[in-house]
């Protein structure tokens, strides 16, 4: 990417993963978000708070979320780590204002790098690529979740024998499957803050969704 300056690497790789899809020109985010929470909420969403109540143990803090979708397990401790819930300090209406927005994650991406600073050698398409399920898996361990139905493969390089013998997931892991997607484009990075934004927020230590938070989309859920 640093080699193709103004290259959308959403376009370049689209469809490499199903997450990678490129974005219009000047992309509503808000809009775009919901396509997201539609297009995962799939045919066993039980509903907002329908769902069993999961409890994160992460970075020394306990925090509680009810996981309505087997995704939200995974998207909820990823957006709070990352800071991008409601409630973590970003007015909910920025995310309207797309160009703000943007800049907003640049922001976000460089503050990553310099927390973390991440070498080449860890930011390779393909092994962002693989290891989106390792993380999922690493997710199960901090919420104490089995992942026994995970392929075996993908169990063994997220180092998981049980929900009680297993690594969890760390900060770090998540700043850096985010920051990759900053390398490709912060439009992309912007729209993966957006989606994290409008459907949830931290109420102390507690993720709350949807009516719970200062703004909501209209999902119908």
């Amino acid at each position: 990417m640093a080699e193709h300056p103004g290259i959308d690497g959403y376009c370049y790789f689209n469809q490499t993963g199903f997450w990678v899809t490129p974005l219009p020109r000047d992309p509503d985010f808000v809009e775009y978000a919901k396509v997201g929470i539609l297009g995962l909420r799939g045919p066993l969403y039980r509903g907002k708070d329908q769902g069993p109540l999961i409890t994160y143990n992460f970075e020394g803090r306990t925090i509680t979320t009810y996981m309505d979708s087997s995704h939200y397990s995974y998207d909820d401790l990823y957006g709070y780590s990352l800071g991008y819930l409601q409630g973590q300090g970003l007015d909910p209406e920025l995310v309207k204002n797309s160009s703000q927005w943007v800049t907003i994650s640049r922001q976000k991406c460089l503050d990553i790098q310099a927390k973390y600073n991440f070498q080449n050698e860890e930011l390779v398409l393909a092994d962002w690529l693989d290891d989106n399920q390792v993380l999922a898996v690493k997710v199960m361990c901090s919420a104490t979740l089995s992942a026994n139905l995970m392929r075996s493969d993908v169990k063994a390089k997220a180092k998981w024998k049980s929900e009680t013998d297993c690594e969890p997931i760390t900060a770090r892991d998540f700043a850096k499957h985010h920051y990759i997607k900053c390398l490709l484009g912060c439009a992309n990075s912007a729209s993966d803050g957006a989606y994290l934004n409008v459907r949830a927020c931290l109420l102390e230590n507690h993720i709350g969704h949807f009516s719970d938070c200062p703004f909501s989309p209209d999902v119908n859920f």
